[in-house]
């Protein structure tokens, strides 16, 4: 080994150097080279070796390489070429260092140990971190008792915050050498959070490694790793390995344990405190409460052994008999610490919180006062304490099953009132489609009579202007007149006929239309009474809108307030070949007598024999177009009538199908989980079992109980 120091630390030329020679290093070696030069068999390799040494001390590098890569000694080679790569490191020239190292070529432990040391400085000083872990890694297992080698890793791991491989160290070296000191790093990286996503099971074996070395530190150890899984997903992973590993091993009897018992009762406790379901920790139980009454002292054993008695009467298939027996036979050697009524008043407490959490707390302070009223209880003792809580268990007991009952009731009204609905909802469709089509048909029946007897008055009223057309007429001018006549007749008539029989029908209409949507009122009103009488907790109200109606009165009373507004018609404007022949003869005959006579027949022939029907359609189009668009929003109109009843009941139909989902869910939730609502009550049933046994340790009040 101390060849191989002087080879590490370079100084080997030391011991080449000839000590009958004086001068420098250099010199010397230079003279020996060239004795050795002198013999038959020289052999250079130790002299070129030594030469490289001091070439590399005194920083010429290039010829230390040179020197080193002339070595033929088997021995001195490999630390010929890890001092190249050296050499190379030195001038910054890493790639090429990277290379040499990686080439070095030996069975000596110690030279692979100081290679894989300078690749993982090479490595860091590269950046590439993953490949110096990796090198350290090596190292660690080629050689972990070489000078250094663990705690270089241990700086690294914790300069680059690699905590994974920082604890893997910590624990192969604390299981390896079995020193303190390493199981004192393990508890910091505990205690610093950096453990608690690694499987409980990974430190077993450093947990039994610590537990033949010293008791107390195993005991420190295991609780501040107990500490630190609590609030983890691994909690449950962490109480069935260390359970299981206190099982196997001999808690020496003679150790009075100081922080188990604490760790085991505030564990217990924390598992039936409600934060947890039965199902997810009962199996833990038989090993959490052997190794409980295992580490239990005399002022433990109280809690430890009722805790066992109290879970085999309330759930007797979990634990075996054996350690029912032993929690029986502990607990005559417990102190008799008589419980308070403080503990009984704060189990009732928390008993009301959770009733609370459940909207029952109401219920369950009537059902106390009730017990309380009908069995005397004026003091709060610790009796009557215990008989308080042991009704209100029982009394949030068959709440469970009221409210499922509930639910279900609730569920069937709820289907029962949406099929009501549904069914006004169609009732009221049907009551809006028949009114749109008898409103619509009646207004359309008075539209259309009028129109039929404006084509048949305005023609005929048309016709009759003939009488206008005498013999002294001026036939040369006449259709002026008779053109000014007809339209003066047919306003008029417009005015004083046709638009006041519209006025008359079209009020009447109204006041029918209004008592037939004041009826679909009625019976919207009847259906809501009724309604309202079966779900009073659901009362609706039916309210149509009749503002529409005053509407209409606005919109008939416009097209008929005031004269008519008609453009002038050319009746007898028009230039029809009858006409042109009329208007000529008149002109040229009309200062005639004998011809006024004829052109007074024909003009009369043809005024009372033409076809007015066009002109009439003219006439009457632009009212007639008022109507027709006036008819087209009436079922737009009828339609905001019934908008606030199909408002009111598509809200009341949507509520119902919401609370019909969400109490299924509610159900569903309930029966696939029954354990959420019965699982405190079985753990408040618990505590009042144990706590009952702690108050009362005559085994004749606890076999009654």
């Amino acid at each position: 080994m101390t060849m191989e120091i002087d080879l590490i630390n370079k100084s080997y030329y030391k011991k080449v150097l000839d000590e009958n020679k004086n001068g420098h290093s250099l010199q010397i070696l230079g003279d020996m080279f060239m004795d050795e030069k002198k013999k038959e068999t020289p052999e250079y390799s130790s002299i070129r070796y030594a030469q490289g040494e001091v070439y590399y001390l005194n920083k010429d590098y290039e010829a230390a390489i040179f020197k080193w890569e002339n070595i033929s000694d088997d021995d001195l080679k490999p630390w010929a070429k890890k001092n190249i790569a050296d050499a190379h490191y030195e001038m910054d020239l890493l790639a090429i260092a990277e290379d040499y190292y990686k080439a070095v070529d030996t069975s000596s432990v110690v030279l692979k140990t100081e290679v894989l040391i300078q690749l993982f400085s090479l490595y860091i000083k590269l950046g590439k971190l993953e490949k110096a872990t990796e090198t350290i890694q090596s190292t660690v297992q080629l050689n972990p008792d070489y000078s250094g080698v663990t705690d270089m890793a241990k700086g690294f791991y914790e300069k680059y915050q690699d905590w994974g491989n920082a604890v893997k160290l910590a624990v192969n070296e604390a299981i390896r050498t079995k020193s303190l000191t390493w199981f004192s790093t393990l508890e910091g990286y505990i205690e610093q959070g950096h453990t608690v996503k690694i499987e409980p099971a990974f430190f077993n074996e450093a947990l039994l490694a610590l537990f033949e070395i010293d008791t107390f530190r195993f005991e420190s150890f295991s609780t501040i790793l107990w500490s630190s899984y609590r609030e983890s997903d691994l909690y449950f992973q962490w109480l069935k390995e260390i359970n299981k590993l206190l099982l196997n091993i001999d808690l020496k009897s003679s150790y009075i344990w100081k922080r188990f018992p604490d760790a085991f009762k505030e564990t217990y406790y924390e598992l039936v405190s409600g934060k947890f379901l039965i199902k997810e920790f009962s199996g833990l139980v038989q090993g959490h409460f052997s190794n409980w009454l295992r580490v239990s002292s005399d002022t433990d054993l109280l809690v430890s052994s009722t805790a066992v008695l109290a879970w085999d009467h309330i759930f007797p298939a979990n634990i075996d008999a054996d350690l029912v027996s032993e929690a029986e036979n502990l607990l005559n050697m417990a102190r008799n610490d008589q419980g308070n009524i403080g503990d009984g008043i704060e189990l009732l407490e928390s008993i009301k919180m959770w009733a609370k959490d459940q909207g029952l707390l109401d219920e369950l302070s009537i059902h106390i006062k009730l017990v309380m009223e009908e069995h005397n209880i004026e003091e709060k003792t610790i009796s009557n304490t215990l008989f308080i809580i042991k009704k209100s268990i029982e009394f949030l007991m068959q709440k469970r099953i009221e409210i499922e009952s509930s639910i279900v009731d609730h569920i069937e009204l709820n289907e029962e009132l949406l099929a009501k609905l549904n069914g006004m909802h169609h009732h009221l469709s049907d009551m809006e489609e028949e009114k749109v089509l008898s409103i619509q048909k009646s207004f359309g029946k008075i539209k259309n009579d009028l129109r039929l007897e404006m084509m048949i008055k305005i023609p005929e009223l048309l016709r009759n202007c003939s009488d206008l057309v005498k013999e002294d007429s001026d036939f040369g001018n006449i259709h002026v007149v008779l053109n000014d006549e007809m339209n003066n007749r047919i306003s008029k008539y417009m005015e004083e006929t046709a638009l006041l029989y519209f006025r008359e029908a079209a009020q009447g209409w109204i006041e029918d239309s209004e008592r037939e949507l004041k009826d679909c009122q009625a019976n919207l009103n009847e259906m809501s009474e009724s309604f309202n009488n079966i779900y009073t907790e659901k009362n609706i109200q039916l309210d149509c809108d009749f503002r529409v109606l005053e509407d209409w009165r606005r919109d008939v009373g416009r097209m008929t307030n005031g004269v008519v507004n008609l453009t002038k018609a050319n009746i007898m404007m028009r230039y029809t070949p009858s006409q042109l022949v009329l208007k000529s003869a008149g002109k040229l005959f009309g200062t005639l007598s004998k011809s006024k006579e004829i052109l007074q027949s024909k003009y009369k022939q043809f005024i009372e024999g033409a076809d007015y029907s066009q002109a009439a359609e003219d006439i009457i189009y632009p009212f007639m177009q008022q109507l027709e668009l006036f008819e087209k929003t009436l079922e737009r109109d009828i339609s905001m009538v019934f908008t606030n009843p199909f408002e009111v009941l598509n809200k009341t139909i949507e509520k119902a199908k919401v609370d019909i989902d969400k109490d299924k869910k509610s159900l569903k939730y309930l029966r696939r989980n029954p354990e959420l609502y019965r699982d405190p009550l079985k753990i408040f049933e618990l505590k009042l079992c144990q706590y009952e046994i702690m108050t009362s340790l005559d085994e004749r009040i606890y076999e009654s109980y």
